[in-house]
C-alpha cells in the first residue's frame, strides 16, 4: 500500500525538493535556521523507500538528541507506513553505538562472538576515577600523596577525558602538560582505560569511539557494516566531533551515499569537541559532493532575519555564503533596549512580560536567553516578585537548588518558631546527630504529651531514648535560631532602616554561621562545588540586601517575612499546570528551540561575547573562540518568531563599584531601518541621552580596539 509520494508534495520549495530527489553519491544541505530541514530528511528517506524501493533496514540516519530521533520516528510513521517505519534505523550516534557493540563488543574485549557489557554514567565513571587516583597515589607533581584525591575536581578530569576521546585520542598520544589537570589526567587515562576493560564496560564516549577504532581495525567487521547500510543521512552535521565524523567515513561504502544536513552558521558546541570544520571540509572529504541551500526561512519575520542575516555576515572566520529569506511578511522591528544596570534589566524583563500577556500572549510565548547561567538568578527573583511562571531548561531553577532551599529554611524557621515544614528540613542539615529515628521518637512523644513537635523537637533533654548527641545538636541550632530572631525582631523594632546601611543581611549571615550551614557548603564537594553552593547562599543575602534597600527608599518598613513571600510566591492556576511558563534558557540549552518572543540578554563585552573568549589574562583566547560567540547569538536571534528584544545594561557592580560597560561588538552594525530603540513610559530604565553618550562613546573604544 502506498502512503504517498513525497516529492510531490506543495508544502516543499524548490530547494527542499532538489535535496530530496538527489539519490546517488554524497550531498551537502546546508539547511538555515527554520528552513525546514526534518521536512527535507524525512521526505528524503520517504522518497528513497517508495519510490527507489531502498529497504527501510538499509538506511540508517542519526542525530543528536533522542528527542529529534523519536521526532523523525513519528514523523516517518505517516509517510511510509508503521511496519517499514520501525526498520529504519533511526538513532543517535550513541545509540547507534550500543546496537553496534551489542553485535561486535567482543572485537573490544579479545573475544569470540556476542559479549554482555555495562554502561557506565559519569557518576560512575568519576566514581571509577576516584578508586583509580586512591589506588595509583596520582596527584598534580605526579608523585604519591594520600589524600591528594580529594584535592581536585575528579568531574574536570574526567571531562578532560572525555574531550580527548572525542578527539579520537588514546592513552598513548597524550603528551605531558604543565598544567595539573591535563597531567593528572594523562596519568590516569591508561588506567581508566584499562579498568573499564577489565569491568567489561563502556562509558558515554566508547559508544562512538570504541565502534570507531573496531571498524578501523577489523576489515572484517568494516565490510560487513559498509554492506548493511546503502543511505547514511547525519543530522545536524556541525555539531560532529572528529571521533564521530571518523565514525561516518568508515560506514560509507563505495557508493557514497552519504547526505549530511547542517548549518555551519549554528555551530556553537566547540567547548565539548564539536568542530565547525567538518561540514566546511565536506566537500573536500567527500569528492564531487552535490551542495543545496536551504535559505526560505518559515519561522521569524523580515526584521529579525535582517539582524540575524547582517550579524552572522561580520564573521571573520570562514563560511558558507547564504542569507535567510522571510516567508513571513510584515511584523514588528527588533527592539533594542538599553538599560542601566543588570536588576533593572531584570525588572525590565517581567514588567514587559506583565504586558505582553496582558496584551494577549501566553506566558509559553516567551522565552528569555542569556550566555550564562548566572544571569538568570536577577530575572528568576523578579518573575517570582511579579507572579510569572517560569520554567529553567538545563538546570535546577535558582530557588530550587537544595542550598537556596535550605537558606531560606532556616530564615523562615528563625522568625516563625510553629514553620514545622521549615524546621523540619534544617534540623539536621547540617548533620547534628537528629537522624531519622530520633524525629521518629520525637514525633511519637510530642503527640501523647501534646506538646508541638517544633517545641518538642529542639528541647529533647526529657524525652526517652534520644542520644546525647541528638540534644547537643538540638541545643545548638535552638541558640542559633532563638538568637537570629532576637536580632531580627530589634532590627524591626528600630523602624525604617536606612537605604544605606541595610541590617537584615547582616543578622541571615550570622545565622548561617552559627547554625553550621556555612562551615558545611565550605567542607563538602569539589572546590568548584564548594564555590557554587556558597555563592547561591550569597546571592540570597544580596537578594536580601537589594529588598531592604530598596523598600527603605519607599519610605517602608523591611520584613523579613514579607521578603520571603515575594520569593515563594508560586501560581496554583490551571495555566501552569498546562506547561504555561516563561522559558528561561541559556543560549546553548535554546539550540533548536523557538519562541514567538524572546528576550536576548545581557549583550555587553564580557557576557557576549564571554570574558574568555576575549581576555587573555583570563584563558587562551583564540580568534575562533569569538566566532562561535557571534554563531551563539545568530542562533539566539533566530529562535524567535514574531518579537525579539536585544538588551544591555550600562554598568555593572564590581568589587563593590558601578563599572561602565561595553556593548556587544555584535550589536555593531546591525541595520538601523529594522531596529526600534525601545524603553517603558512608566520605568524608563536609562535615558534616552545618557543611552546615547554611552553608546556612541564605547562603540568608539570597540572601533578603536580593532
Amino acid at each position: 500500500m502506498s502512503h504517498g509520494t513525497p516529492h510531490d508534495s506543495p508544502k516543499l520549495n524548490r530547494s527542499q525538493e532538489e535535496a530530496v530527489h538527489h539519490v546517488k553519491g554524497p550531498l551537502l544541505v546546508l539547511a538555515g535556521a527554520g528552513s525546514g530541514k526534518t521536512r527535507v530528511i524525512t521526505h528524503r528517506i520517504a522518497r528513497l523507500v517508495e519510490v527507489h524501493r531502498v529497504a527501510p533496514q538499509r538506511i540508517l540516519a542519526v542525530s543528536f538528541t533522542n528527542k529529534a530521533a523519536e521526532e523523525m520516528g513519528e514523523r516517518m510513521e505517516p509517510l511510509v507506513g508503521k511496519e517499514r517505519s520501525k526498520k529504519l534505523w533511526l538513532s543517535t550516534f550513541h545509540s547507534f553505538g550500543v546496537r553496534f557493540l551489542s553485535e561486535e563488543a567482543g572485537a573490544a574485549f579479545g573475544a569470540s562472538g556476542k559479549t554482555r557489557f555495562s554502561i557506565f554514567d559519569q557518576a560512575d565513571c568519576v566514581g571509577l576515577l576516584r578508586e583509580i587516583m586512591k589506588r595509583e597515589g596520582l596527584h598534580p607533581s605526579g608523585g604519591q600523596g594520600k589524600g591528594a584525591e580529594r584535592k581536585l575536581d575528579l568531574w574536570s578530569v574526567h571531562a578532560r577525558i572525555s574531550l580527548w576521546k572525542n578527539k579520537g585520542l588514546g592513552p598513548a598520544q597524550i603528551k605531558q602538560s604543565d598544567v595539573e589537570y591535563d597531567e593528572v589526567a594523562r596519568q590516569a587515562y591508561p588506567h581508566y582505560e584499562a579498568a573499564l576493560r577489565a569491568m567489561r564496560a563502556f562509558d558515554f564516549d566508547d559508544l562512538v569511539s570504541v565502534p570507531a577504532r573496531i571498524l578501523r581495525e577489523r576489515e572484517d567487521i568494516r565490510e560487513r557494516w559498509r554492506e548493511r547500510f546503502e543511505h547514511l543521512l547525519v543530522d545536524e552535521f556541525q555539531d560532529t566531533n572528529a571521533i564521530q565524523l571518523e565514525l561516518v567515513k568508515l560506514l560509507v561504502n563505495e557508493q557514497r551515499n552519504v547526505c549530511v544536513v547542517g548549518d555551519d552558521d549554528q555551530s556553537i558546541y566547540g567547548w565539548r569537541g564539536a568542530e565547525v570544520g567538518n561540514i566546511l571540509a565536506f566537500e573536500s572529504i567527500f569528492g564531487g559532493a552535490k551542495i543545496v541551500k536551504l535559505e526560505e526561512n518559515y519561522r521569524s519575520r523580515s526584521a529579525i532575519l535582517t539582524v540575524a542575516n547582517e550579524a552572522i555576515a561580520r564573521s571573520k572566520g570562514k563560511r558558507f555564503d547564504k542569507r535567510l529569506r522571510a516567508t513571513k511578511v510584515g511584523g514588528d522591528n527588533v527592539r533594542l533596549c538599553v538599560i542601566g544596570d543588570a536588576e533593572q534589566e531584570a525588572k525590565f524583563i517581567a514588567k514587559e512580560i506583565r504586558d505582553l500577556v496582558k496584551s494577549g500572549h501566553r506566558y509559553k510565548d516567551v522565552a528569555v536567553l542569556y550566555r550564562s547561567n548566572l544571569q538568570a538568578r536577577l530575572v528568576e527573583e523578579e518573575l517570582r516578585v511579579e507572579g510569572i511562571p517560569y520554567r529553567l531548561v538545563g538546570g535546577t531553577q535558582f530557588f530550587d537548588r537544595k542550598e537556596v532551599k535550605d537558606a531560606l529554611a532556616y530564615l523562615r524557621a528563625a522568625i516563625q518558631p510553629k514553620d514545622e515544614l521549615a524546621l523540619r528540613r534544617i534540623v539536621n542539615t547540617p548533620a547534628r546527630g537528629i537522624g531519622e529515628t530520633t524525629i521518629a521518637r520525637v514525633e511519637r512523644w510530642a503527640l501523647a504529651k501534646h506538646v508541638p513537635f517544633t517545641k518538642a523537637i529542639l528541647e529533647p533533654t526529657h524525652i526517652p531514648d534520644v542520644p546525647d548527641a541528638a540534644i547537643r545538636g538540638a541545643h545548638q541550632l535552638k541558640r542559633a535560631l532563638d538568637a537570629a530572631r532576637e536580632r531580627f525582631d530589634e532590627a524591626e523594632a528600630l523602624g525604617r532602616p536606612d537605604p544605606e546601611r541595610p541590617r537584615l543581611p547582616p543578622i541571615a549571615l550570622s545565622l548561617f554561621d552559627e547554625s553550621g550551614l556555612k562551615r558545611d557548603l565550605a567542607e563538602t564537594g569539589t572546590e568548584a562545588e564548594r564555590q557554587a553552593r556558597w555563592g547561591n547562599v550569597e546571592f540570597v543575602l544580596r537578594s536580601l540586601d537589594r529588598y531592604e534597600r530598596a523598600v527603605a527608599k519607599d519610605g517602608e518598613q523591611a520584613d523579613l517575612g514579607k521578603f520571603l513571600q515575594r520569593l515563594s510566591i508560586r501560581r496554583d492556576d490551571d495555566e501552569e499546570e498546562t506547561g504555561n511558563e516563561v522559558t528561561l534558557s541559556s543560549l546553548h540549552s535554546a539550540k533548536g528551540l523557538e519562541w514567538p518572543v524572546v528576550f536576548l540578554i545581557g549583550l555587553n563585552e564580557g557576557t557576549l561575547p564571554h570574558l574568555r573568549t576575549i581576555d587573555p589574562k583570563v584563558s587562551e583566547a583564540a580568534p575562533t573562540d569569538v566566532e562561535e560567540e557571534r554563531r551563539l547569538f545568530y542562533v539566539g536571534v533566530t529562535r524567535a518568531r514574531e518579537r525579539l528584544y536585544l538588551t544591555r545594561f550600562l554598568r555593572r557592580e564590581l568589587r563593590g563599584k558601578n563599572q561602565e560597560t561595553v556593548p556587544s561588538r555584535f550589536l555593531e552594525g546591525l541595520p538601523e531601518a529594522v531596529i526600534d530603540k525601545y524603553e517603558r513610559d512608566d520605568d524608563a530604565p536609562a535615558k534616552v541621552e545618557e543611552a546615547a553618550a554611552f553608546g556612541a562613546a564605547l562603540l568608539a573604544q570597540l572601533r578603536a580596539r580593532k
